[in-house]
């Protein structure tokens, strides 16, 4: 490939914009894929320790009542937004427990939700492998 220098900038621009927008389509796709209710409560309940158990019927449900009621909070609150040179996705508290906790010391999801919801990192792992290639994509087509 073969460009006038001059043309070096707005190609410069256009990419950076194309891979601003394979971030956005990625945490879309993620944002899809996790937004799926997860399977009704099984029992006995598998709670993660006997203190949260004794703090679950101490603070009447976490607040929510008992038997916890599902609000949709967790899924409406999900949120894809565009920042400058990318992306963010955000999940409302306690969607770590929920969906799982990249990042933290141990990719934690509470065992009351495990295998019932989907688990964050796994998602993330099968999206995030097809940026290079998108990316790829992208440049090739710009780069014609």
């Amino acid at each position: 490939m073969s460009r006038n220098f001059t043309e070096i900038p707005g190609f410069v621009e256009g990419l950076i914009k194309d891979v601003s927008e394979v971030l956005f389509e990625t945490a879309s796709r993620i944002h899809k894929r996790i937004a799926v209710e997860g399977e009704p409560i099984r029992y006995p309940v598998q709670w993660d320790s006997e203190r949260q158990r004794r703090a679950y019927f101490a603070t009447n449900g976490f607040g929510s009542g008992i038997p916890y009621q599902r609000s949709n909070r967790m899924i409406l609150g999900i949120k894809t937004e565009r920042v400058p040179l990318g992306t963010n996705l955000s999940i409302p508290h306690p969607g770590g427990a929920v969906f799982g906790l990249p990042g933290s010391p141990s990719t934690w999801q509470s065992r009351i939700h495990r295998n019932r919801w989907v688990y964050l990192l796994d998602v993330l792992f099968d999206e995030l492998s097809k940026i290079p290639t998108e990316i790829s994509n992208k440049f090739t087509v710009r780069g014609d």
